[in-house]
């Protein structure tokens, strides 16, 4: 997550969007009092900064499960973390800055996007998950799916943030937000390349069952988006 006091904007990062590439580019226009939380695995150069830091745990709560959240945080002074969801962001944040900046975050097809995630399971060898010996359903049969709604929607499925830009053109997307904000855009840099050996397209991939599995599971994404196969 970046929030830039300077350029007055916010970025969400999201799940197997290129979120860690952005964030390095990004960080080059933040300064000493701007939000930027680490990666992991750690990037070279990338110096976090003003993430840590007390918070009113109160504030946003919908259940009891967000308040333990938020307790845990506030004991480790984790305000601000790398995917920290936009509706926990918000409450942590004066309302000043949430409303008056512009909050942005990037989102992919949901196939396109667990194909990603698969090969990350299998290939990332920093990753909780990883199994180099994973097949495509054993990966689908776990159902620990890359779900980024809960990112930049509130508890009731709503998107909080001014932007979704697509994957799909997100470096056209990205350039025009820049130009938006004043800021130079001079590509993206490959962080966690590597990963993906086969590149075939999703459309390739997937059985019929697989895909039906797929729908099911990011189904709310879907009708949000009006994503198609």
């Amino acid at each position: 997550m970046i929030v830039s006091h300077r350029h007055r904007f916010i970025f969400v990062k999201t799940l197997k969007t290129a979120g860690t590439s952005i964030e390095q580019a990004l960080a080059r226009h933040c300064g000493p009092e701007d939000v930027v939380t680490p990666i992991f695995p750690p990037v070279e150069d990338h110096a976090p900064r003003n993430w840590r830091g007390l918070f009113a745990p109160w504030r946003g709560v919908r259940s009891r499960a967000d308040l333990s959240k938020n307790l845990r945080e506030l004991a480790q002074a984790r305000r601000f973390y790398n995917h920290i969801p936009a509706r926990f962001a918000r409450a942590r944040l004066p309302a000043r800055v949430w409303d008056g900046y512009l909050t942005f975050c990037v989102e992919r097809n949901p196939w396109d996007k667990t194909l990603s995630h698969y090969h990350m399971f299998r290939n990332a060898d920093w990753h909780r998950h990883h199994d180099p010996g994973l097949t495509l359903d054993g990966y689908l049969a776990k159902g620990v799916f890359c779900r980024n709604a809960p990112f930049y929607c509130d508890a009731d499925g709503r998107v909080i943030v001014d932007r979704v830009l697509p994957y799909d053109r997100l470096a056209e997307a990205l350039a025009e937000l820049m130009e938006e904000l004043g800021l130079p855009f001079e590509g993206l840099p490959r962080a966690k390349a590597g990963l993906r050996a086969d590149r075939r397209s999703h459309r390739e991939v997937f059985a019929p069952a697989q895909r039906r599995l797929i729908e099911h599971a990011f189904a709310d994404e879907i009708a949000l988006h009006g994503w198609e196969y």
